[in-house]
């Protein structure tokens, strides 16, 4: 399992080093893999090369649609649905993203279904995630520096499936076409939003509660930045596997214990089976309000992968658990090898693995060294 995981994932990353994606015709080739995997021998070379031709395709699918070249820099008029919740920054500037369906150029209306990351400047305008709006914006393909050391923003566009980016122009055409029809979880989110921005004059603990919470950063200010960056704790405003592993944790904790004095019902269902569930559950419910981004999805899987076991009664050993996260993740999303989070979460859980079998293991021996007369 292990050997079968690290080549999939070797024929993910070798993508990551092509200049180009491979043509059409070479998907063919998958026509002869398939058939290795019969052969123990030829397994791991099969496993490579469907994880290569899995991270083009899907590859090329986030590198399309392009926007033409001819339209950058030009006030083009869009129709879109406003995706997530839009955060306003310390200086006044409104983020949203829009997942664009068709501009116009002054030409007529054409597709473009994409997303795009936008700037709004001196505005009050507080779109709502699902809304649908007509704005006048100035777009451009995804680029920035790629600085050694620095960070890629061009690779964290291509990322996050975002094929423009740009900034709303003020314009009399800008207007809102139809209301938002959100989700349950998108409303839970809002309503949560707009409580913490009432709440929070002069509580600032309030603004890292909101990021913690549904994972909206935009209110902590300049200050308490410079704090957490002095003090290494930074990376713990972005929801993670940490965040998420820690709350099905407790969730599991607390619902095994409360379930095992449940009398008859803890004999019908074991407590540790409902446990499983409830963090599974737990787990997923986090994620979402964070916003599901990259490393909230990955813990979720990985989350899931445990407590399946638990549920179905399987020993779960912790090599092939990890390994089955790790494929589950990259099946999800293979550009996700682009993000350090999704290395950093492997390779520190891969590290307390080891570390948790060498002590298991000192212990045993120290357990069972007869005493010393």
């Amino acid at each position: 399992m292990l050997l079968n995981t690290l080549a999939f994932v070797t024929g993910v990353c070798l993508l990551q080093t092509c200049a180009e994606l491979p043509a059409g015709q070479y998907y063919l080739i998958l026509v002869l893999v398939v058939p290795m995997l019969r052969w123990p021998l030829l397994r791991l070379p099969a496993f490579l090369i469907i994880g290569f031709f899995w991270t083009a395709w899907r590859a090329e699918l986030a590198l399309s649609p392009q926007l033409p070249r001819e339209l950058e820099a030009q006030t083009v008029l869009v129709e879109g649905t406003v995706l997530d919740m839009p955060t306003r920054s310390a200086s006044g500037i409104l983020r949203l993203q829009l997942l664009v369906e068709r501009l116009d150029a002054g030409s007529g209306w054409q597709d473009f279904q994409g997303r795009a990351r936008l700037g709004w400047y001196d505005t009050t305008q507080l779109p709502a995630a699902g809304e649908h709006w007509q704005l006048a914006v100035r777009l451009k393909r995804p680029h920035g520096f790629a600085n050694p050391g620095g960070f890629d923003y061009e690779r964290w566009l291509l990322q996050q499936r975002i094929r423009a980016t740009g900034y709303v122009r003020e314009d009399v055409r800008n207007r809102k076409l139809a209301e938002a029809r959100p989700d349950f979880i998108t409303l839970i989110r809002a309503s949560l939003q707009l409580t913490m921005q009432r709440l929070q004059s002069g509580k600032p603990t309030l603004a890292m509660i909101r990021a913690l919470t549904i994972g909206d950063r935009s209110a902590i200010g300049t200050a308490d930045w410079n704090t957490l960056r002095k003090t290494g704790t930074s990376h713990l405003m972005a929801i993670s596997g940490l965040h998420i592993s820690l709350a099905a944790g407790l969730l599991f904790w607390l619902v095994r214990g409360l379930w095992s004095h449940a009398g008859r019902l803890a004999e019908v269902v074991p407590a540790r089976k409902v446990a499983a569930l409830t963090a599974v559950a737990g787990a997923l419910l986090y994620a979402l309000l964070a916003g599901f981004g990259i490393p909230a999805r990955r813990a979720v899987v990985m989350v899931t992968v445990v407590m399946l076991a638990v549920v179905f009664n399987r020993r779960s050993s912790p090599g092939p658990a990890l390994s089955l996260a790790a494929v589950a993740t990259l099946l999800l999303d293979p550009l996700s090898v682009l993000s350090a989070g999704w290395w950093l979460s492997f390779w520190a859980v891969a590290l307390i693995l080891v570390l948790a079998t060498i002590i298991v293991a000192w212990l045993r021996r120290s357990r069972l060294k007869p005493p010393v007369q």
